[in-house]
């Protein structure tokens, strides 16, 4: 019986402990953009150029695996009638105090940054750096499913 009852509480101990141990990131979210924005650095300025605005759809996701700062980005977007890709590593996370995510990502050759404000359906991609800032940034306007769609509004 003393062995029957330290059983129990040895498993009833563990069970309390899984409860309290924390779990492991494994998710994966899709955002649909229906139009962005194009800026690239100029120098002469000191400031970014707005250079195209595409009403064109585009597929940001981002796949987090055991850590937020693990896993991996990928960015699809139509331009043209064709399609690009942009993608890499996800190597650090944080999230500032107004609530915007922001992932650095790498991929072979490049590095990058996304940041995402779920309050203004906003996610911003800065790429191409150089000794200072990124050279060239997307910003994608959001689109959820509950939104209601400007080309059907009368």
């Amino acid at each position: 019986m003393k062995y029957f009852i330290s059983s129990l509480l040895l498993f009833v101990g563990c069970l309390g402990n899984a409860q309290t141990m924390p779990t492991k990131v494994n998710e994966q979210r899709r955002f649909n953009s229906d139009s962005r924005l194009f800026y690239v650095w100029n120098q002469e300025k000191d400031g970014y150029d707005l250079k195209d605005t595409e009403y064109e759809s585009s597929v940001i996701d981002i796949r987090e695996i055991n850590t937020k700062s693990s896993g991996y980005i990928v960015i699809s977007m139509t331009d043209d009638g064709k399609t690009r890709l942009y993608h890499g590593s996800i190597i650090n996370y944080s999230i500032d105090d107004e609530g915007v995510a922001t992932w650095i990502l790498r991929s072979k050759s490049a590095r990058g940054k996304v940041a995402l404000d779920p309050k203004k359906k906003r996610i911003t991609y800065s790429f191409e750096s150089n000794e200072t800032r990124y050279v060239k940034i997307f910003v994608f306007n959001l689109f959820f499913a509950g939104d209601e769609n400007p080309d059907e509004q009368e």
